[in-house]
């Protein structure tokens, strides 16, 4: 804590450089390779190397259906570079040919190629999404069960926004020239890959028109349920019941098969786009998004082509080693298989101890939350019932069951996923079809867990799943510097314990409150629908008022963030009383070269560390155009100014920056 520390700084003047200057002075710039440094980029690095750790030094394994014989193929495949790079573009040509050619590479004939076999064939044999992803979640009305999703698949650039700026800008520019260098190195003319570049871009733009923002997508009383029957009269030019019956050939799937769609208007748009789009420009923009997945997978020309847009949109002025870029693959395919091996590799007294400590600050949350709701006058009783239904009932998973550590679950778990030795290329696709699988399954034969093993598996921190009413903890984050079970309880509680009470306090505010304990969503004319609206809407526009006034952001950003603001206050509070409960039962102490700090301060300090954070300018405009949070000094400084805590702990006089004069009082 103390090397992360600027003391020569008062902590009332500019908490931020009081405790982040030391880790600003050494972290001037993220590493070559990533365009933004954290605390949660560090735990996910350490995480990396953990697993190359363990999956390098795994005993040879002899059964081609282990486990570890996939694992150690598919890592071992991947670092094969020689192989990589004999095959050059060779596989990727090779699908191409076999979905009818690619017309800006001279191989594609306009009257024998079929949208709608390509459509399928994208989704179903290569597990790529062009207009629409194809998903499988828990059904929100019957959370026990599962249920198809189709929503917008994304777009080349971040956002929508990206496709309005001027178009002279690094974004469009970087986009345009990737598109033009991808197809150039797999054999256009300069002329042909010229135009391409854009046409393309204005066809993806004609999709970004109609894309839902990405706030208008997270209400999910918004969401609409349709049969595959009604789906065929909304969109005639996406042929739905064939993608889905390819992709889901044992779940049973005819007219009567139902669909959930977080925006049935953009799936009404996107069959009008189809239908009126030329053949040409159908063909060149879906193997456009074919080509964007499988690129990073060639040889160096093309993986240099992807890695110079991605400089370009992030800063980030390396790629990921080689290792690095493996780890994050087999991830991909394999996340729960890893986890659980890291689980595993951890000794039994260990996992107990974080276990047990994790048990003990939940709790204490819960109670903390409970007391608050409780107490709070300004939720209706209607509301307040539904809120402490809710954290009563919340449930914790911490690491792995031992059903699921066992090596038969494990095993037929990955039954049907297959690799080969030396082939890297192909073992993408068996990763592909896996994970397909896997949605099938979950699809026919729904089981309890299918509801939080991905957040379990690949989580970097502790997550409130909806459809469970359940925080699931992975273990693999317990680790130094974020978690010990013998760090003290301000460093605890400041730490693991405002993700914690983040969870807890996502289960009762907008949008998760929407959801009953039983991880059902709410009718819409539910009472509480509307009573959670108007509970927060006061702490929301007090909060929006106040980031204007700071003259930092805009009102836009503002608006965007504001919720995840509101949320993070009431967690850091709760937080904070759940320490100050736990501490209560204890004598007081001081921690060693900390004898001036008392546990108030050590547990704000705790937080503001976890805040550290360095990015380039790139991923800077990046966040302010999309992301959902605040960061960094802006963060804090707003955070800080509604806890009277924090004011208390450092005796902040009335003239500070910090100074908690104005604090909106319908915040949990």
């Amino acid at each position: 804590m103390l090397p992360k520390m600027n003391g020569s700084v008062a902590p009332c003047d500019d908490f931020w450089n009081y405790a982040c200057g030391g880790w600003l002075k050494d972290h001037v710039l993220p590493p070559a390779a990533r365009s933004k440094w954290n605390q949660d980029e560090e735990i996910a690095f350490r995480n990396r190397e953990a697993i190359r750790s363990l999956v390098t030094t795994l005993p040879h394994p002899t059964r081609d259906s282990s486990i570890e014989w996939k694992m150690t193929r598919l890592y071992e495949s991947c670092m094969a570079l020689d192989t990589i790079e004999s095959d050059k573009y060779t596989p990727l040509r090779k699908i191409i040919n076999q979905m009818g050619g690619w017309h800006v590479l001279r191989e594609f004939s306009i009257h024998s190629w079929d949208y709608r076999q390509a459509l399928q064939h994208l989704h179903a044999l290569y597990g790529v999404s062009p207009f629409f992803k194809v998903t499988v979640v828990p059904d929100p009305r019957d959370p026990i069960k599962s249920i198809i999703q189709v929503s917008p698949a994304g777009l080349g650039l971040p956002d929508r926004s990206y496709y309005y700026r001027p178009s002279d800008s690094l974004a469009l520019t970087a986009y345009k020239h990737h598109l033009r260098d991808a197809v150039s190195n797999l054999g256009a003319t300069t002329t042909a890959a010229d135009r391409f570049s854009d046409e393309t871009f204005h066809f993806e733009k004609r999709i970004a028109e109609i894309t839902p923002s990405l706030v208008d997508l997270q209400d999910p009383t918004h969401a609409t349920i349709v049969t595959v029957q009604k789906l065929k009269i909304l969109a005639p030019s996406i042929p739905f019941h064939d993608i889905l019956l390819a992709m889901f050939p044992k779940a049973n799937i005819g007219d009567t098969t139902e669909v959930l769609m977080p925006s049935e208007t953009y799936i009404t748009k996107v069959s009008s786009v189809l239908s009126t789009t030329d053949r040409e420009s159908l063909n060149n923009y879906m193997m456009w998004v074919l080509a964007m997945h499988y690129l990073p997978y060639l040889s160096q020309e093309f993986r240099d082509t992807v890695n110079y847009f991605r400089k370009e949109m992030t800063g980030a002025n390396e790629p990921l080693q080689r290792w690095e870029m493996c780890i994050e693959t087999l991830q991909r395919f394999m996340a729960f298989a890893l986890a659980t091996m890291q689980d595993q590799a951890m000794a039994e007294t260990d996992r107990n101890a974080a276990i047990n400590v994790v048990n003990e600050m939940f709790d204490s949350t819960r109670n903390q939350v409970r007391k608050r709701v409780e107490r709070a006058e300004w939720i209706p009783p209607e509301l307040r019932a539904l809120q402490l239904e809710k954290i009563d009932t919340l449930d914790l998973q911490v690491g792995f069951s031992s059903r699921l550590l066992s090596k038969e679950y494990r095993e037929r778990y990955y039954s049907k996923l297959f690799v080969q030795k030396n082939d890297f290329f192909q073992n993408i696709q068996y990763g592909v079809e896996f994970l397909r699988e896997i949605q099938q399954e979950r699809l026919a034969s729904p089981s309890e867990e299918h509801r939080w093993i991905d957040a379990l598996s690949v989580g970097s921190s502790p997550t409130y799943v909806t459809s469970a009413n359940k925080v699931i903890v992975p273990l693999h984050i317990l680790i130094p510097p974020v978690f010990h079970p013998e760090y003290p309880l301000s460093v605890l509680y400041g730490g693991v314990g405002v993700q914690l009470a983040t969870a807890f306090v996502s289960a009762v505010l907008p949008w998760n409150v929407l959801y009953g304990a039983d991880g059902k969503l709410l009718p819409s004319d539910h009472v509480t629908v509307n009573q959670s609206a108007l509970a927060s809407q006061a702490p929301i526009k007090f909060l929006i008022k106040d980031l204007v006034k700071s003259g930092h952001i805009s009102e836009s950003v503002a608006n965007r963030t504001a919720l995840a603001t509101m949320k993070q206050i009431a967690a850091i509070r709760q937080a904070y009383l759940a320490m100050v409960a736990a501490l209560a039962e204890l004598p007081h102490t001081h921690q060693p070269a900390m004898e001036k700090f008392e546990s108030d301060a050590v547990f704000f300090l705790t937080q503001a560390q976890t805040l550290c954070s360095v990015s380039t300018g790139q991923q800077d405009d990046t966040d302010e155009t999309i992301s959902f949070q605040l960061k960094g000094s802006l963060l804090l400084k707003t955070v800080l100014r509604q806890l009277r805590s924090f004011t208390e702990a450092f005796s902040c006089p009335a003239s500070s920056a910090y100074y908690s004069s104005s604090v909106c009082k319908e915040i949990l």
